[in-house]
């Protein structure tokens, strides 16, 4: 279990599959869940919209309505195959090998900032 959904409604639902695994009455402590497993919030990705078109290899990640990062492939230069990540909220990136790393780049980040786990 590396991903787990997160559903607001009435409460924070952590939910595996089709299964609820815990209610929380807070966003956060739904988040401080999922982290506490090991796992990182499951976030809704799509092709990423700039200007009216969708660049080829290039996703945005959604909660709920807000736009929390973004994954693209380099496709020229040096850096040709491999995937940037980025997270907005808390200004975490890298690059990795595949659109999968990214993935995960994304939603650990994600999970970690809305925690605080790298507050001191």
């Amino acid at each position: 279990m590396d991903r787990l959904k997160v559903r607001l409604a009435s409460g924070s639902h952590v939910v595996d599959g089709s299964t609820v695994l815990q209610t929380f009455k807070a966003r956060d402590d739904a988040f401080k869940f999922v982290h506490g497993q090991g796992a990182r919030v499951w976030l809704d990705w799509s092709r990423t919209v700039i200007g009216g078109r969708t660049p080829p290899f290039d996703f945005t990640a959604m909660f709920q309505q807000d736009a929390i990062g973004r994954i693209f492939k380099t496709v020229q230069g040096p850096g040709a195959g491999t995937w940037f990540w980025t997270c907005f909220e808390g200004g975490a990136r890298g690059t990795v090998g595949n659109k999968d790393e990214a993935v995960a780049g994304v939603e650990r980040a994600y999970t970690r900032y809305l925690i605080k786990a790298d507050w001191r």
